[in-house]
């Protein structure tokens, strides 16, 4: 297989030379041919006038008596040789005064172009080639001193310096086609380079990410499609060292959340066993609370990985969201009552009815109330509102649970969504949960086609809304 670089250029050559080529031959053939077409107006123009004067010496002279000067004038530069005849075809002047006094016959000439003076026949004249041009190269292709030529043939006569002219403009031509498929190659040859360069670079990028080398950035170095590619490249390349280090981290977290429920159990057992403990309700019920954090905590993981994956399964159906909103309500106010914590509901007494999971959206509402309370110290307040809102212009219902807690730095507050993410001062793992709860609401939010969203200020508290389609 060849490069795409030999590829590329082999193109460009292929189109280089079938381009100049082809354009080198047009101009020389419509030069030659333009050429060719001046010299014939020329020449024609040449023989009407040495015809007109012709008739005009006849007819003043009513003779060709001396002739021959007014003949070699004629000529001029033209080139060739101009010979005249009587009407017998007895010839009269010759500008080499080789023929004179011979007939026309005798060098197999005719058809010569005819003197007429009132009607009357008074002679022929000849343009002819040179006799020392046996080939005809010399002042008239296709014209020989000795064959059967007519005086009408002479309109095609080229003579040596004009013949000599064709070619040098032809030879000028095919130069600069050359010269002109040259640069072209050279410029052809740096385009290819400024082309296949990125690529090479995307290629070295990728095979290093490919080896597990995700800090690999490419330089973008032009706005257009390969600027795009690289890019996309370097937007891939940090979306993966992200996924990395985020299951880096999940590895980390989850070896840690199992860890420490485990100890616990593994040293009240290993207690009892060895007689330090005695197997009563107290301790039994230590291992049965860390045995049901274990459980959470893998539910929690399979409920995750399922709504990431698409394949979590919502029973959906048509219910009352306030509803939920005020079960939910009902259910944590004892817990804040406990912890000396009000909680304040605004929620409309009417019904408002959406299509989603009833069990998904009690998780949802659960997790942020549980969230709110455990961030909220006592005396504080947590308020629990419901309101119909358009979100992307589209009809839906927005559920919002707010508490006047220390509230999320904001360097925190883009990762508050992510799995096992904790904010060091206000979500120790002293302080309960798993660091899955707000992870879980995004994505059982984001399976029911809605979209949840976190509004912080330092040490005032914290908002966190889920909006929900009709």
């Amino acid at each position: 297989m060849f490069r795409l670089s030999y590829k590329i250029f082999g193109a460009l050559l292929l189109t280089v030379l079938l381009s100049v080529g082809l354009t080198s031959f047009a101009a020389n053939q419509l030069t030659a041919s333009q050429f060719r077409q001046y010299i014939i107006r020329g020449n024609t123009e040449f023989i009407t006038g040495v015809e007109s004067t012709l008739s005009m010496y006849y007819t003043q002279y009513q003779s060709w008596d001396n002739v021959s000067t007014i003949l070699v004038q004629l000529l001029g530069s033209n080139g060739g040789r101009l010979l005249l005849s009587d009407a017998g075809g007895l010839i009269v002047a010759d500008t080499q005064n080789k023929w004179v006094g011979h007939l026309t016959d005798e060098y197999n000439l005719s058809d010569g172009n005819t003197i007429n003076v009132s009607g009357t026949l008074a002679g022929y004249f000849y343009w002819l080639g040179s006799e020392s041009s046996a080939s005809g190269s010399g002042y008239g292709k296709g014209m020989h001193s000795s064959q059967n030529n007519t005086g009408n043939s002479a309109i095609t006569i080229i003579t040596e310096p004009q013949q000599q002219l064709l070619d040098e403009m032809n030879r000028s031509v095919w130069i600069s086609g050359i010269l002109a498929g040259l640069a072209a190659l050279g410029l052809g040859l740096l385009l290819t380079n400024q082309i296949i360069r990125p690529i090479n670079a995307l290629n070295r990028s990728a095979r290093q990410v490919a080896g597990g080398k995700f800090s690999q950035r490419v330089r973008v170095e032009s706005r257009d499609e390969l600027g795009e590619l690289a890019e996309s490249f370097n937007h891939m390349a940090k979306s993966l060292e992200t996924n990395e280090q985020s299951r880096q981290r999940l590895l980390a977290d989850i070896a840690h959340e199992l860890r420490t429920p485990l100890t616990v159990i593994e040293g009240t057992v290993d207690g009892i066993l060895d007689g330090v403990f005695e197997a009563d309700t107290r301790h039994l019920t230590t291992i049965k609370e860390e045995s049901a954090t274990l459980t959470r905590l893998i539910k929690d993981l399979r409920d995750i990985s399922l709504a990431e994956s698409g394949k979590l399964k919502l029973e959906i159906a048509q219910v009352d969201i306030a509803e939920i909103i005020r079960r939910q309500a009902s259910q944590i106010s004892i817990l804040a009552k406990d912890k000396s914590v009000s909680l304040v509901t605004d929620i409309p007494e009417n019904s408002s009815v959406i299509s989603g999971d009833a069990t998904r959206l009690n998780q949802i509402t659960a997790n942020l109330l549980s969230n709110a309370l455990r961030h909220t110290s006592a005396g504080g307040q947590i308020t629990l509102s419901l309101k119909n809102m358009l979100y992307k212009d589209k009809s839906g219902v927005m559920v919002s649970v707010a508490d006047n807690g220390e509230g999320i730095p904001p360097a925190d507050l883009p990762h508050i969504f992510d799995r096992f993410y904790r904010v060091a001062t206000s979500r120790a793992r002293s302080e309960g949960g798993s660091g899955l709860g707000l992870a879980i609401v995004k994505e059982m939010t984001e399976a029911h086609g809605g979209y949840v969203w976190a509004e912080s200020l330092l040490g005032k508290g914290s908002t966190f809304n889920y909006w929900l389609p009709r």
